[in-house]
């Protein structure tokens, strides 16, 4: 489960953040996560729930905002969102696609409480 290896750098970086901006605690920390990152959501949820106890993250919350699957075709030069594992272009349906999109991990934004 490679969830914890992403909550253990996740909570790592809030406490880099904190400590920059001298907070005492983590208030919320939200992150957007592609369809195909190979994240599973629920997992990172709970490992979350689990493993901030005694960090700077003790009562944070998390929220997770699942991201589309983007495609820039090579042919038409068209960017094209699909609800479907078929990497084809949905305007000229070459097959010349590469996705843009929806491989991510990002941190959104960490809300702190200041000292």
């Amino acid at each position: 489960m490679h969830e914890y290896t992403i909550v253990a750098s996740l909570i790592d970086l809030c406490e880099k953040e904190a400590k920059k901006h001298h907070a005492k605690a983590i208030k919320h920390l939200q992150v957007s996560v592609g369809r195909l990152s190979g994240i599973e959501i629920h997992f990172l949820e709970q490992c979350f729930d689990t493993f901030k106890e005694e960090t700077i993250c003790h009562d944070a919350t998390l929220s997770i905002e699942l991201c589309d699957v983007v495609l820039l075709c090579s042919s038409c030069h068209e960017k094209s969102v699909v609800s479907e594992n078929h990497f084809i272009c949905p305007k000229c349906y070459s097959e010349d696609v590469a996705m843009i999109g929806g491989q991510e991990l990002h941190v959104k934004s960490i809300e702190i409480i200041e000292e």
